[in-house]
C-alpha cells in the first residue's frame, strides 16, 4: 500500500517537473548562506584551533536558523503548488512563492523553533553516554513524527507556530503508521539510488576524474527528486486526513486504509 502511494508521488512529480525547482532553489540558497557563515566562523578561529565557545555556538545557531528558514520556505512553496494541483488548478512557481511569502512570519518562527530543538538534541548527544543518546534518539523520532505534517499545516492553515505544531501532532494520530512506513520506503529507495552515484564517485576518486562531475550531478538530482516527491506525499496525506478527499492521482481506498492504521 505504502509503495503504491510513494510511487504515485514520483509519478505526479514526473508530470509536473517544475516542482523540482523548489528543492534546487532551496539548496542554492542554503549554500549561498553557508559561505559567509563559514568564512566568519573560521575567521574567528584562534591559532590553536576552533574553540566551541559562546561566539561559535551563536554563529552555528544563526546558520541553523537561516538554513532551516530557507528549506522550510521553499518546501512550503512546493506544498502550496501541490495543493493547488490536487484541487485541479494549474499552479505556477509564483503561486507557491506568494503563498509561502504570505506565511513568512510563521515560517520564520517555526525555523527558529526547529533550529533550537535540533541544536539542543546535538548538544545533548555530544555530552551523554549511549543511554542518553538512545533516549535523545527516541525523543527525536517522536518530535519528527509529531511535526511530519508541519509544512502543509504551516502553509495551508492560518495558525501560529504553537497551534501548527499541535495540529500536526493531532493529525499524527490518524497517520502515524503511514509516516513510519513511508519514511522507511523513501529511505530504502534513497539508499538504492545512491549506489550509481557512489560507483561514479569511487571511479572519479581512483584515477578517472571524468566521473566526478556526473557523480555530483547524480546526487544533486536525486536530492531534488526525493525532496519534492516526499513533499508531494506529505501534502497528499494531509489533504486526505483533513478533507477526506483523495487527491487527483491517488486512490481513496488506499489512502483511507493507510490513515486507519
Amino acid at each position: 500500500m505504502t509503495w503504491n502511494l510513494v510511487s504515485r508521488s514520483f509519478r505526479l512529480l514526473g508530470n509536473d517537473k517544475k516542482l523540482l525547482l523548489f528543492p534546487i532553489l532551496s539548496a542554492i540558497g542554503a549554500a549561498a548562506l553557508a559561505l559567509p557563515f563559514l568564512l566568519a566562523l573560521f575567521g574567528i578561529r584562534p591559532a590553536g584551533g576552533l574553540h566551541w565557545g559562546p561566539n561559535t555556538w551563536l554563529f552555528v545557531f544563526l546558520w541553523y536558523c537561516g538554513a532551516s528558514f530557507i528549506t522550510v520556505f521553499f518546501n512550503c512553496a512546493l506544498a502550496a503548488c501541490v495543493q493547488l494541483r490536487f484541487a485541479g488548478q494549474d499552479a505556477t512557481l509564483g503561486d507557491g512563492l506568494r503563498r509561502a511569502a504570505s506565511r513568512v512570519h510563521t515560517i520564520l518562527l517555526w525555523s527558529i523553533v526547529s533550529a533550537t530543538v535540533g541544536l539542543i538534541a546535538r548538544w545533548v548527544e555530544s555530552r551523554v553516554g549511549w543511554v542518553g543518546r538512545l533516549i535523545a534518539g527516541v525523543l527525536g523520532l517522536g518530535w519528527s513524527m509529531a511535526t511530519y505534517l508541519i509544512v502543509p499545516v504551516l502553509v495551508m492553515e492560518e495558525a501560529g507556530v504553537i497551534d501548527s505544531i499541535k495540529r500536526s501532532g493531532a493529525l499524527l494520530r490518524q497517520s502515524w503508521g503511514e509516516q513510519l512506513i513511508s519514511g522507511l520506503a523513501f529511505g530504502w529507495l534513497g539508499l538504492l539510488f545512491t549506489v550509481p552515484g557512489i560507483v561514479l564517485g569511487v571511479l572519479g576518486a581512483n584515477g578517472y576524474p571524468i566521473f566526478i562531475v556526473p557523480a555530483i550531478a547524480w546526487f544533486a538530482t536525486m536530492m531534488a527528486v526525493f525532496t519534492a516527491a516526499r513533499e508531494i506525499f506529505t501534502v497528499a496525506l494531509y489533504r486526505y486526513a483533513t478533507t477526506g478527499e483523495a487527491p487527483s492521482g491517488y486512490d481513496a481506498a488506499t489512502l483511507g486504509g493507510a490513515l486507519r492504521r
